[in-house]
């Protein structure tokens, strides 16, 4: 996870980088955007598909592969002279990062006692801000100091290094079905179609061709998984029938919007508005990756005492207030990192609270598919909002002094706000279904009084059979003469 997060980190900085290189002497600013737009729709597209096929055939293999693709990609990006390889890497990390992410979770969740989960989901989600921070502090300096092409030689070594130690990994098949091919890849191409006409129907124009047609594809696609999935057999639609996971897929698409417009928002306007070099972006990024490491934990153990939805409305409170205060906040000072890390802990807090909702919902044989579909949601929210935010930063709503930034920043703040309230309401609702429960064992008066005549009667009737025997036992002492006994007294137990 913190692999793959730190090349996605580094990728937002590279992108204001390349446009000084002869590399894209040919591209437009809009094509440099498929740098990430590639990538994110690939990984997007493919989540799904490889946590259910590596519930089925072993997610230690498909952790291995994904690895090497994954590495691979980045040496293809560091080694490109031409556009279209450097594009055609990006694709292929796109796919190994899709084959990382749920097998690498799945692993750590199967190994471990159910008690202990959630700690490994807090932590899980804290290495995704460490990858951040790492890319952020050390790959701004690293890319000013040797060029763009070095982040990604980072990543590959990094991949590298986690291959070898993949092998001492426990394999983790699980007796899962094999799932159907097209009923896997059929929903991998008509998410990456979404994907596309979200994130780039802005710069081709809502009704141009290319985004008419991504969505048709879209479209045609839902179609043909709606009609697979009716001759489907049970138990290959039981995840999407739960739901805890699908509730958490509709919170993990708020989250991401929020997430990945802040992750791609901030460090613009740190450069354009501020000023700012990718170095002195990326450090003062920092503070957002710290309040995540440190927060994710924090948030698991809240999670443990007062439940999930405690920690999602704890995040999305954070995000509100970190961004009220960014928005007041004019200058680069000790208040804008104060600012950043109030964000960076509720984006932590969010994590570790999606996936947890998500993830333990579901059966241990379909952990990587669980994953998986929390992650898939949290990338088509972020692609939303990217999306979105970019309209926003031409078409501002608000007016004033950077007014894009400003509207941008107001729309985090409903969509945080909007997360709290889903999360505050299931609260009172579980509440209320407590008390339900409690109210509908609760005795009747009527029937408390009967039950403690009963109760008094048997007692008595206790009370009198001792009497009786005591009497005998007396009689007979005293006198050795042996006396009629008394009958029992069960009559009275009525």
């Amino acid at each position: 996870m913190a692999v793959i997060m730190a090349d996605a980190a580094s990728t937002t900085l590279v992108v204001g980088e390349l446009t000084a290189d002869p590399l894209t002497d040919e591209v437009t600013a809009s094509q440099l955007a498929w740098v990430n737009v590639v990538n994110f729709a690939t990984i997007a597209a493919l989540l799904v598909p490889a946590g259910r096929w590596a519930d089925a055939l072993g997610r230690r293999s498909v952790l291995a592969v994904g690895v090497v693709l994954f590495s691979l990609g980045a040496v293809a990006v560091a080694s490109t002279a031409g556009w279209p390889v450097l594009l055609g890497g990006r694709l292929i990390q796109g796919v190994g990062a899709a084959l990382m992410l749920p097998t690498s979770l799945a692993l750590l969740l199967a190994e471990l006692p159910p008690a202990r989960r959630r700690g490994a989901l807090a932590i899980w989600s804290g290495c995704s801000g460490l990858g951040v921070a790492v890319a952020q502090a050390g790959g701004g300096a690293l890319i000013a100091a040797h060029g763009w092409r070095a982040a990604y030689l980072c990543s590959a070594a990094l991949a590298i290094t986690l291959l070898a130690v993949v092998p001492l990994l426990p394999n983790g098949q699980t007796k899962a079905p094999r799932p159907e091919v097209a009923g896997t890849l059929v929903p991998a191409v008509g998410i990456a179609a979404a994907v596309l006409a979200i994130w780039h129907g802005g710069q081709w124009g809502w009704t141009s061709p290319q985004t008419v047609g991504c969505m048709a594809v879209a479209m045609a696609t839902a179609a043909i998984k709606l009609a697979i999935s009716r001759r489907a057999t049970g138990d290959e639609q039981a995840l999407w029938r739960h739901p805890r996971v699908a509730l958490s897929a509709i919170a993990s698409a708020l989250f991401g919007s929020v997430q990945y417009t802040v992750l791609v928002m901030t460090p613009l306007y740190l450069q354009q508005i501020h000023g700012l070099n990718a170095a002195g972006a990326g450090w003062w990024l920092t503070p957002i990756s710290l309040a995540v490491i440190a927060a994710a934990p924090l948030a698991g153990r809240l999670g443990r005492r007062h439940g999930t939805t405690a920690v999602v409305y704890t995040g999305a409170i954070a995000v509100v207030a970190g961004c009220t205060l960014l928005l007041s906040v004019g200058e680069l000072s000790a208040w804008m990192v104060l600012a950043l890390a109030i964000i960076g802990a509720g984006i932590g807090a969010l994590a570790t609270g999606t996936f947890t909702a998500g993830t333990l919902a579901a059966e241990p044989p379909r952990f990587a598919a669980a994953v998986g579909a929390v992650t898939a949601a949290r990338m088509v929210g972020g692609a939303l909002g990217v999306a979105g935010s970019s309209i926003l930063l031409e078409q501002p709503v608000l007016s004033g002094t950077h007014a894009g930034f400003t509207t941008v920043l107001a729309a985090v703040i409903a969509g945080a706000t909007l997360l709290a309230g889903a999360a505050a309401f299931n609260a009172l609702r579980a509440a209320r279904g407590t008390h339900s429960q409690a109210d509908t064992r609760r005795i009747p008066p009527e029937q408390e009084v009967q039950e403690l005549h009963r109760l008094l009667a048997e007692l008595r009737a206790a009370l009198v059979q001792v009497r009786s025997e005591a009497d005998y036992e007396l009689a007979r002492l005293t006198s050795g003469i042996r006396p009629t006994p008394i009958p029992s007294a069960s009559f009275l137990h009525a």
